[in-house]
């Protein structure tokens, strides 16, 4: 006789039939503190009714065995390997973890096979929590880490999952403000930007800061959304230069990025910065590589890393969440100095 299979229940279904958040849930399976009688006693009969069962992660998480992080990056290999920002932050991740004598594995998960092997490596319950970086709504995988009751904490600020998930972000905002304003004191009158994809800080946060501070210097049809490479810096600044030859300034959302605006620059017989001056952000080692060296922004991966395996500890041992701000500054190069 055929039989007809049934959806494994979820914390999401749980947290439904009980009236409580997910987070609610998570914190019950992993000890219960921070949750009321009330709670407890609804959350339990809500597993009864939904036959949920938990995780072997959720049972390692209440039993302290684990010692290992997940380290997920919502990205493709290519992507992930170019970008020198995601080795800067893996590298300091890894020494913050082995401080706490915790190690750590990398996950990829930049297409959909990618995606649906993490999330189902991360239910098979083999690390204690989750660190995700440059996450994308396309798949839906921070969302699924969350219904799995695996704590987690996003490097940078995780937008429609802000109100669910702990994160750490550098100052976005402050860091578009400061590039702006850099920019217009050194002379510039007509602005470029080359943004991070929509669905990013870079492509959000950095952009309205520094469209805020630029006011009448950037007009809209001088913005441009790349995807973090250097191809794309390359090729987009051409349109900006090509279209408007009176720009004078690009600001662009990250440094490998403004690497290929020099590389623009340069093949029109662009001088850097006299002609047009050129700002990145992360201050990557890119930033300090190319000629002339990037003006940016620095992002202090170091203590970023720091706040993140704090802040995951903390969610691990009580279900605590938090978001913290770290502050950011400009780092002024030769591709702004004027004479």
């Amino acid at each position: 006789m055929a039989r007809t299979a049934r959806r494994k229940a979820t914390i999401a279904d749980v947290a439904e039939a009980a009236g409580v958040s997910r987070g609610t849930v998570s914190r019950y399976l992993n000890g219960g503190r921070w949750v009321s009688a009330d709670a407890r006693a609804a959350v339990g009969a809500a597993i009864e009714r939904t036959g949920y069962v938990a995780s072997s992660t959720a049972r390692q998480l209440r039993t302290g065995r684990s010692g290992t992080v997940a380290f997920l990056v919502d990205e493709q290999p290519a992507t992930f390997f170019g970008d020198p920002t995601f080795e800067a932050l893996v590298a300091s991740v890894s020494d913050a973890l082995a401080v706490e004598d915790m190690s750590m594995v990398v996950l990829l998960a930049g297409s959909a096979d990618q995606a649906r092997r993490a999330v189902e490596f991360l239910h098979g319950g083999p690390v204690a929590g989750v660190v995700t970086a440059s996450i994308h709504p396309t798949h839906g995988t921070l969302e699924k880490i969350v219904d799995l009751g695996i704590p987690v904490v996003n490097c940078g600020y995780p937008r429609s999952h802000a109100e669910r998930v702990s994160y750490v972000m550098g100052d976005e905002a402050m860091g578009g403000r400061l590039s702006a304003e850099h920019l217009l004191e050194h002379g510039a009158a007509r602005l470029g930007v080359i943004a991070g994809p929509e669905d990013t800080p870079g492509g959000t946060l950095r952009l309205e800061a520094f469209r805020r501070a630029a006011g009448p210097a950037l007009l809209e049809e001088n913005v441009r959304f790349g995807d973090y490479t250097r191809e794309s810096g390359r090729s987009l600044a051409a349109e900006l230069l090509d279209a408007d030859p009176s720009i004078d300034a690009i600001f662009a959302a990250s440094d490998t990025m403004a690497a290929g605006v020099l590389d623009a620059a340069a093949q029109r017989g662009l001088a850097v910065p006299e002609d047009v001056m050129v700002s990145g952000f992360d201050d990557a080692s890119i930033a300090r590589e190319v000629m002339p060296p990037l003006t940016t922004v620095r992002q202090p991966f170091d203590r970023i890393s720091l706040e993140l395996v704090s802040v995951l500890m903390r969610e691990i041992s009580d279900g605590y969440r938090s978001a913290v701000t770290v502050p950011v500054e400009l780092v002024e190069r030769a591709s702004t100095a004027r004479v």
